[in-house]
């Protein structure tokens, strides 16, 4: 079914509420993180929410409130600056640009990296120069994941291998030049590669 503009804010409020805290919001916290002038208005679309399926709840608890499903809409993710798919370079933390991109959870946790160079071009993921690479904000991943590690000022795109207490960062590409990372001093783990957009 189709949902009104209001309703769609408020299906949003609920859902980004909910990921921020960890539970669902009362209607009192929905009316002040939307700055409406009063719980009933509130009240009135998350019941219209509920006859079109995207809410349910337990009458018995005032945080009852649960996203069954939610439309997908999409968010102005930032473009930050470039990454390494071959040698590591200068990270840069400037805002290029914002890309229209429809993001599972909290928008705020993800940005875009441009890749360059070849090393990464048969990964799961095969990157290419000049994709845009979709990153999940996390400082911690497990072994295998491909990830944007920082190493000193560089930021690089590699495979995170962690094995006998050796960390290093693998490429995965047709071009022999690319050698594997060994890691010896803290290692620096901005996010993990979650999606691309290819360049052509």
């Amino acid at each position: 079914m189709k949902l009104t503009n209001r309703q769609k804010e408020v299906l949003s409020a609920i859902n980004e509420l909910t990921l921020k805290n960890g539970y669902s919001p009362a209607l009192r916290e929905i009316k002040e993180y939307l700055k409406y002038n009063s719980i009933s208005a509130v009240q009135r679309h998350t019941d219209a929410l509920k006859k079109k399926g995207f809410l349910s709840s337990n009458k018995y608890q005032q945080r009852g409130l649960k996203v069954k499903k939610i439309f997908q809409k999409k968010h102005n993710i930032p473009l930050v600056g470039m990454v390494s798919c071959g040698k590591p370079i200068l990270a840069i933390e400037n805002i290029e640009a914002y890309i229209p991109y429809e993001i599972k959870g909290n928008p705020k946790e993800y940005f875009f990296l441009r890749a360059i160079g070849d090393s990464m071009d048969i990964s799961k993921t095969k990157i290419n120069d000049g994709d845009l690479i979709l990153i999940k904000k996390q400082s911690i991943a497990d072994s295998g994941d491909e990830v944007v590690a920082l190493i000193g000022d560089e930021a690089t795109i590699k495979i995170l291998k962690q094995e006998n207490g050796r960390v290093s960062l693998e490429p995965k590409s047709t071009n022999p030049i690319h050698k594997p990372l060994y890691i010896f001093e803290d290692l620096q783990i901005q996010g993990k590669v979650v999606g691309k957009i290819k360049k052509y």
